[in-house]
């Protein structure tokens, strides 16, 4: 293809070669400038004929001098003007999505994690409880908890602190003990790199004694519109600690996004919709209160439980629509007539062209799955849901945990004879959290609760993003939680919803029964470390 290539005198491209990765083509990235500067250039770049980097040298470079790689605060000036009047005069919100901030999080409690992730269109990456050893204690001789202001200087902050440091002197203990028996099964120290990995199946095994309280380390990168939200539903947040981090998290976008953030300490903007929420949740409970009965009965459930609770009976016909218009262009209504008038063998035959022949589970189908709609209610231990959580595509619902439910007592804890301290653990542990929900609150309560105790939660998804949970959480690597919960899910919607020919097309969820199936994995991983190295 020809490309034209714009004129720029030789000082220009010394200039240009500092914030741009090109020069000369069609495709570049910005790099070494403020968020603001970014963004401000995207938000003049649709009013303007010129090119993006003559923009950036005729309306935002300010002749400072030629810099190195480091950020600068070139065209910063400019850019805070300009979101000055487009944000706050204009409030286009679609500004506020052209920047990006990584930031870090470090020691969030479990609790927090799951408050910081339930924003939609941010990216998160939370520390593993699965491949680190959560036993070992901080500079200062903790272990990894928070104590909850909430907590501090009360009568129950001793008896806090020590129930919590008992769930990880047992997690300790366990993790120990179930990585000698599967020594004793598949160890054999002339390997290290089965050493390696029996030790992270018995850090996964144990973490269910772990409370979510535990504190973790989180990555975020989201937009500037991203953060101002997340920031506002801290604020609104009941427990402290969220309110806390709403303050440490301003504070810092405050350093590198200024510009984005004026509308946060507006009475009138942030201030009003941190009051509606607070509002909000506090009329909401008094209302569920007076209108559930305290003889409500939560039921009793296996170790995991998957209900398809709505769906669309017509799911498969609109995916076939769906397709003919991607297709043709055709409206509704002759697409509908088209359809309709198909022979059985014609729909399928047109429902597993569209899926294609799919050599991996990578290879999805089109957007056309999308018009098809399910709503599981789960009940799963908390750890498969903290993972299953962090699916962003899909909407879940959840309103805390608490030990009503029960807890999941592992396999391996049974086979290395774990299962009494295990159970002392989680008993410590539902004393503690009853006292707390009655004298301080439900939210801070939860605090105590280890990550093996139920939850139940509820996800809305469509084909085409279930498709992809379903085939990556039945994997052979996976946690055997969830992965339950992924063959439960799909096994429903062919045998409930009878949606055929939707679960025909998830050929890549996996079945197949695996004692220690991360044993494998990890295996393959430290062999694969063990070559890079030499």
């Amino acid at each position: 293809m020809y490309f034209s290539q714009e004129e720029f005198s030789n000082e220009e491209r010394e200039v240009l070669s500092n914030f741009f990765t090109n020069i000369d083509g069609p495709v570049f990235a910005l790099i070494n400038l403020p968020e603001t500067v970014k963004a401000a250039l995207f938000a003049r770049y649709s009013r303007t004929n010129k090119s993006l980097r003559r923009l950036f040298l005729d309306e935002f470079y300010d002749s400072a001098p030629v810099v190195s790689s480091a950020v600068t605060t070139v065209g910063l000036e400019r850019s805070e003007k300009l979101f000055e009047r487009v944000i706050l005069e204009y409030g286009d919100d679609s500004v506020a999505q052209l920047g990006g901030v990584h930031l870090a999080c470090e020691q969030v409690s479990n609790v927090l994690t799951k408050v910081l992730e339930r924003s939609r269109l941010m990216s998160f990456l939370e520390q593993s409880t699965r491949y680190l050893n959560f036993g070992d204690r901080n500079n200062m001789g903790r272990f990894r908890y928070v104590v909850p202001e909430e907590v501090v200087s009360t009568a129950y902050e001793n008896m806090f602190e020590e129930r919590m440091s008992g769930l990880f002197e047992s997690y300790t203990a366990i993790q120990g003990r179930v990585f000698e028996h599967l020594l004793q099964r598949y160890g054999d120290p002339e390997e290290p790199e089965m050493m390696r990995s029996l030790r992270a199946v018995a850090f996964d095994t144990a973490r269910g004694v772990l409370p979510v309280g535990t504190l973790s380390n989180l990555g975020i990168y989201g937009s500037p519109q991203s953060y101002e939200y997340l920031v506002m539903r801290l604020r609104s947040h009941p427990l402290n600690e969220a309110r806390v981090f709403a303050k440490l998290i301003l504070d810092e976008l405050q350093k590198v996004i200024p510009s984005f953030l004026s509308r946060l300490d507006r009475p009138d903007r942030g201030g009003a919709w941190v009051e509606y929420r607070s509002k909000k949740r506090q009329c909401l409970s008094e209302i569920v209160d007076e209108i559930v009965p305290e003889s409500a009965d939560i039921g009793g459930y296996s170790d995991s439980d998957v209900r398809l609770i709505a769906f669309d009976r017509q799911a498969e016909r609109k995916i076939l629509e769906a397709i003919v218009f991607e297709y043709s262009g055709l409206s509704n209504e002759e697409i509908r007539a088209i359809v309709e008038s198909l022979s059985a063998d014609k729909r399928i035959r047109l429902f597993r062209e569209y899926s294609g022949d799919r050599l991996n589970r990578r290879h999805k189908p089109g957007r056309a799955f999308e018009v098809a709609n399910y709503t599981f209610e789960v009940v799963s231990d908390y750890g498969a849901f903290r993972d299953l959580q962090r699916h962003r595509m899909l909407t879940t619902e959840w309103v805390g945990i608490d030990p009503s439910l029960g807890f999941v007592v592992p396999q391996l804890i049974r086979q290395s004879e774990q299962t009494d301290l295990y159970t002392e653990a989680m008993a410590s542990s539902k004393d503690l959290y009853e006292l707390l929900a009655k004298y301080v609150s439900s939210d801070v309560a939860a605090y105590v609760v280890p990550m093996a105790y139920r939850i139940r939660y509820r996800l809305h998804i469509n084909a085409r993003e279930l498709m992809h949970l379903v085939e990556l959480r039945s994997q052979p690597a996976g946690h055997e939680s969830y992965r339950r919960v992924a063959q439960s899910m799909h096994r429903l919607i062919g045998n409930i919803a009878g949606h055929n020919l939707v679960s025909e097309a998830m050929s890549y969820v996996d079945y197949e029964d695996y004692e220690l199936g991360r044993l494998e994995d990890e295996k393959e991983n430290e062999i694969k470390r063990l070559k890079n190295s030499n």
